[in-house]
């Protein structure tokens, strides 16, 4: 059968026309890039004795719109996808733009868009939830990264689960200091406006429920990964009352939080857990101001949303992969 494939037969499996096969093949252009993945995926299928030619297709571009942070997660994010801008198509670009933390512009700057796909970090607000809806409603897939808006038309969320992240967290305060002494959990966040954030505190306080019952969050800050606000949160938080037992810090600014539980002189008398592997984290993890601290990996997530939306584009073969990215625990034994 290989060996008689004939462009009628090309042009049945892609569901196409002659003309449609034609094209592709002979690079006349004119054709999208699903429908051209399709034909060549067809010939190829049918074993088309002739040299085929790379997909043609248009320039497209996919932007990646980040709320804008000097974090080094965000860092990390924005380093991954310039790495893997450099492994694409000359014909793909990958657009990285900062989004206004207040949700009215970003939303305003979401749809502006006129990228072929998004890939969005954002604060979960009714108007940013109506953006990714317009841009859906125009046949633009867009791709949640790290912070999910469900019950919107987003083609995917691509991150970790947030609420295991934070009964993880919680089962080792339980273990290691709660349950045995039970006492205050203190939670400090980056904004509860990010479902992320929300999500890891609601899973903190279900893990300490079902791991120490006698223990319980007595108080969560917002510090918007500000140092100077974390740590002089902290130190007022430290110093209202005698039973804290862990710190759980779901955002950044971490050296600032080591620095006001030592200040305070907490430091071995409650545990401090926290998020994202980093320079900053390894150095408080190796010398014993932090406990755990739970990596979320934004290469593989950048990596992920690329793939996904590039097969969304038709640019891609294979199947959709799933979204849901697997975190790491490190402790000063695994640094």
């Amino acid at each position: 059968m290989r060996s008689r494939a004939k462009l009628e037969d090309v042009a049945r499996r892609a569901g196409c026309g002659l003309a449609t096969v034609d094209r592709v093949l002979n690079e006349r252009g004119g054709v999208s890039p699903a429908t051209a993945q399709r034909v060549l995926k067809a010939a190829r299928a049918l074993g088309l004795r002739r040299i085929l030619p790379a997909p043609w297709h248009r320039q497209i571009r996919i932007d990646i719109l980040l709320t804008r942070s000097a974090t080094p997660y965000i860092g990390r994010l924005n380093a991954a996808f310039v790495a893997i801008a450099g492994t694409l198509d000359r014909s793909v670009t990958l657009q990285r733009s900062a989004l206004d933390p207040q949700p009215t512009p970003a939303a305003r700057r979401m749809a502006e868009s006129s990228a072929d796909a998004v890939a969005v970090y954002v604060v979960d607000h009714h108007s940013v939830r109506e953006a990714v809806d317009r841009l859906a409603l125009r046949g633009v897939p867009v791709i949640c990264l790290t912070t999910d808006l469900p019950g919107t038309a987003r083609a995917a969320y691509v991150g970790i689960d947030h609420g295991k992240a934070g009964r993880t967290a919680a089962f080792l305060a339980a273990r290691v200091q709660l349950a045995r002494e039970p006492g205050a959990a203190l939670v400090i966040t980056t904004s509860l406006a990010f479902r992320a954030h929300v999500e890891r505190v609601d899973g903190f306080a279900e893990g300490l429920a079902r791991h120490a019952p006698d223990a319980r969050i007595a108080e969560v800050l917002e510090a918007m990964d500000d140092p100077d606000r974390a740590y002089a949160a902290i130190r007022t938080a430290l110093a209202a009352r005698d039973d804290w037992g862990a710190l759980y810090n779901t955002g950044g600014a971490n050296r600032a939080v080591a620095a006001a539980i030592a200040d305070a002189g907490w430091r071995d008398r409650l545990i401090f857990l926290g998020h994202e592997l980093t320079g900053e984290t390894a150095s408080l993890l190796a010398s014993g101001a932090m406990l755990a601290t739970i990596d979320q990996a934004p290469e593989l997530q950048a990596r992920r949303a690329t793939d996904i939306l590039l097969r969304r584009l038709g640019l891609a073969e294979g199947e959709v992969p799933t979204g849901e990215i697997p975190f790491t625990l490190h402790t000063p034994e695994n640094i």
